[in-house]
């Protein structure tokens, strides 16, 4: 985890033809106005829209436009400071709309050491979770290709050119590229695949193309399959479900509940 290079709050303001105060943006975010003839400057931090905008922006949520500090959340360290999710990534994706749009407030400053510290936390919490919800951390519905697999190790040993490989071997190996590359030719680049069909009235010429065996080295052993489920969509689906009264142990109904629970 590297620490932001960046300020993380740059705190400028974009205010309405009446001037009030609509956000708190970014000065990326005021060039883009202003480049486009949207807005004038009233100073370095501070633009003025030169139309009438349509809704209110942010200007009745508070948190939205209070001067926000660049220091850690939990120590007030200004230094190696972080963007932390308060809700973990892998969850909030999965969480309705309506929660996880435009809700910034979910993004925090946090420095190095307190992340790392938080980041022990909480993985003993995600660890409970998997156990709790039957939701292990890689998922399920995963689809094992040990074919892809044992291919992609013939095709690195092909490219490493090793003069001490015997030529049995080396035709083993360029055997096993060939019926993977012939079986498999939906998994190439257009290119190769279109190699690959030329190829199949003389295979052995297969296992020579150098693209071929890069892209079979790139290659998944094991992919997500059509009813393939991640850990934090587990999670926030037992969430959502526990709503209707579904049963859940007392540590996580304390954090549904809004809680930290004790673990």
């Amino acid at each position: 985890m590297l620490p932001r290079s960046k300020t993380i709050y740059e705190n400028c303001s974009v205010l309405d033809v009446s001037g009030n105060l609509l956000f708190r943006a970014g000065r990326k975010k005021l060039d883009w106005y202003l480049s486009r003839n949207l807005a004038h400057e009233i100073d370095e931090t501070t633009i003025q829209l030169t139309f009438q905008n349509k809704g209110n922006g942010r200007s009745k949520e508070p948190f939205y436009l209070q001067d926000m500090r660049n220091i850690c959340v939990v120590c007030n360290s200004s230094s190696s400071l972080t963007m932390h999710h308060v809700v973990p990534y892998q969850y909030r994706q999965n969480m309705p709309e309506a929660i996880k749009s435009h809700s910034s407030f979910d993004l925090l400053p946090v420095c190095i050491e307190c992340h790392d510290r938080y980041e022990r936390h909480a993985s003993a919490l995600k660890k409970h979770l998997a156990e709790c919800f039957d939701a292990p951390f890689a998922g399920i519905g995963w689809i094992d290709r040990p074919d892809v697999g044992k291919a992609a190790k013939a095709a690195a040993a092909l490219l490493s050119k090793n003069p001490r490989i015997p030529r049995t071997r080396l035709d083993d190996l360029g055997a096993i590229v060939q019926r993977v590359a012939l079986d498999r030719a939906n998994l190439f680049s257009d290119d190769t695949r279109q190699w690959i069909e030329a190829c199949r009235r003389d295979v052995s010429e297969i296992s020579a193309n150098e693209n071929l065996l890069h892209e079979l080295c790139a290659m998944e052993v094991r992919v997500a399959g059509p009813d393939f489920r991640s850990h934090g969509e587990m999670v926030v689906d037992a969430v959502l479900r526990s709503q209707k009264n579904l049963p859940m142990c007392p540590a996580c109904k304390e954090m549904v509940d809004g809680g930290i629970p004790a673990l």
